[in-house]
């Protein structure tokens, strides 16, 4: 059975484009720090990987929130759904009112597409449209208007929320 990290590590190795073997590194890595800090870790199938890490929205800190990374599929496996099945199975034992993901449109913007006011909990020159929130409790990030939001731990880490191209 393969760990988080040899998951995390082989997915980035294969990534090519923005990603090397260093970034699989850092990933493979930040993974096994969030797993060893108490972050929710989940392997789906034997082929992918993601960890959950709980965030506060300052505005709302009732709230049961995470968010996910890293999140890997083996390449083999990539583009048959077992990412949206992890998030799925991850989602239903957590059972969050809200789930953030940083990425890209093409990747996550269909499921995660729930409007928000949120900042990221590190200050960071991530542009906020890469930042995507999916509310599980229906009307959870209604009402709240522009508001911070904090983490601890290894995700606290500003190099985690730059550019790949300058994480390594």
């Amino acid at each position: 059975m393969k760990t988080p990290y040899d998951i995390q590590f082989e997915t980035f190795t294969a990534a090519g484009g923005l990603y090397d073997e260093r970034h699989a590194k850092l990933y493979a890595e930040f993974a096994d720090n969030l797993i060893a800090d108490g972050s929710y870790s989940i392997i789906y199938e034997g082929v992918a990987h993601a960890c959950y890490t709980p965030i506060t929205i300052d505005a709302a800190p009732h709230l049961k929130c995470y968010v996910v990374a890293p999140l890997a599929v083996l390449p083999d496996y990539q583009r048959q759904g077992y990412a949206t099945r992890l998030m799925e199975e991850a989602e239903q034992q957590l059972k969050p009112d809200v789930v953030f993901i940083m990425g890209e449109f093409h990747h996550y913007g269909k499921r995660y597409n729930t409007p928000h006011k949120v900042d990221l909990p590190v200050k960071s020159l991530a542009p906020l449209e890469n930042w995507f929130a999916l509310a599980l409790t229906e009307g959870a990030l209604d009402g709240i208007e522009e508001s911070t939001s904090s983490i601890t731990g290894p995700y606290a880490e500003p190099r985690i929320w730059t550019h790949p191209s300058e994480q390594v």
